[in-house]
């Protein structure tokens, strides 16, 4: 059996290819340049997310979309937390959280319960061990410092302030509203 080759057909489907290829490319970066980005982690609702940039301030229960630092990011990264991405903030996919304590706010553990200014956070609990049997990283309850925030979500395997502690403000790139989500 012999196989022909159609030049004609060829260029066709190549030059089809390429269109494709360059609208999907278009359009993405139009969707990046706008500040949408798209949440796959489980830990707040997955789907397309808005970020501003330009938030003057931030309060409690905003959602914030942040790189982690260095030393988050690289224990995430070892341990399957987080995704290594070359070209990104400290090789790692920005994150989103809740808000849950300001500078000079305090934060503690009764037993494996969170709490923000002596307030039991509800459904919020640290886990002693992830899902492959590590233990989780422990902090000690301490006080929120300057240029600093508290960060969670009440999903019970997130990786967030409850094992690494604060994070820097000027780590937060934007506050996040929710455009089309989906609870996981």
């Amino acid at each position: 059996m012999r196989v022909s080759f159609n030049k004609k057909r060829f260029k066709k489907v190549t030059i089809l290819s390429i269109a494709v290829f360059s609208f999907v490319l278009a359009a993405g970066t139009m969707f990046y340049c706008s500040g949408f980005r798209i949440n796959l982690t489980p830990s707040m609702p997955v789907g397309i997310w808005k970020i501003n940039k330009r938030f003057d301030e931030i309060k409690k229960g905003d959602i914030v979309w942040f790189a982690p630092t260095k030393a988050i990011a690289d224990f995430g990264i070892k341990r399957n937390y987080l995704v290594e991405v070359p070209g990104c903030k400290n090789n790692c996919i920005p994150l989103i959280k809740q808000v849950y304590g300001l500078p000079g706010d305090t934060f503690g553990f009764d037993h494996d319960l969170i709490k923000v200014n002596n307030h039991l956070i509800e459904n919020a609990k640290r886990r002693q061990t992830d899902s492959k049997g590590r233990p989780m990283p422990k902090i000690s309850a301490g006080r929120v410092p300057q240029d600093h925030l508290f960060v969670l979500t009440l999903d019970s395997h997130s990786f967030d302030s409850r094992y690494y502690g604060t994070i820097p403000i000027e780590n937060v790139e934007g506050t996040a509203a929710p455009v089309l989500t989906w609870k996981n």
